[in-house]
């Protein structure tokens, strides 16, 4: 079959190829944003993930509390009043952070690595609230890298990545039945 593309889809395809081209800096950005965390709290400062240690990282989901958005505070309240929930809440949270921070740096199942990380970024921001004007930082996540993995899942990943590799040989994505889910 012969396509007979016009002169501007023809340079459309290109620039979006062209822009594919740049995502991997910021794929890999994202994805170590979301990595470094991990090795934060697990290499560098270790006492992060110390229940016993000042440095709990536990300790500041308490300033969450107060300016929390109304539908997460229950849920958060919950989990402060069970210290043990709360601390495998802070392990899985942070082991996700580093499977889909690192999946994201290598460009592999950037699909369902690109709502992971919406889902934690989104998350961070609900359950940090408003902050105030000294203390933004959750909100910068939730904004900012939120928004980049959404363009991920949309998008996938195209150059320098596994998924790359992956799509030359499942064109289509994941077959599940008759469905088609396009993870890369």
């Amino acid at each position: 079959m012969i396509y007979n593309f016009s002169t501007s889809d023809r340079m459309s395809v290109m620039q979006t190829e062209v822009t594919q081209k740049f995502l991997p800096v910021l794929r890999i950005t994202l994805g170590w944003m979301f990595f470094s965390a991990f090795v934060r709290r697990t290499i560098n400062v270790p006492d992060k993930l110390n229940p016993h240690s000042t440095a709990y990282v536990g300790g500041k989901l308490i300033t969450f509390l107060p300016h929390a958005w109304s539908p997460i505070v229950p849920t958060l309240e919950y989990t402060l009043l069970h210290p043990t929930l709360l601390y495998y809440f802070l392990l899985l949270f942070t082991a996700l952070e580093a499977m889909f921070g690192l999946f994201m740096i290598l460009g592999f199942m950037t699909r369902l690595s690109g709502f992971v990380i919406t889902v934690l970024s989104w998350s961070i921001g609900a359950a940090g609230g408003w902050l105030g004007p000294t203390c933004v930082d959750e909100w910068q996540i939730a904004a900012v890298e939120g928004a980049a993995a959404l363009m991920f899942m949309f998008t996938g990943s195209y150059y320098l990545s596994i998924d790359q590799l992956i799509a030359k040989k499942y064109p289509n994505g994941l077959k599940i039945g008759k469905l088609h889910i396009p993870l890369w």
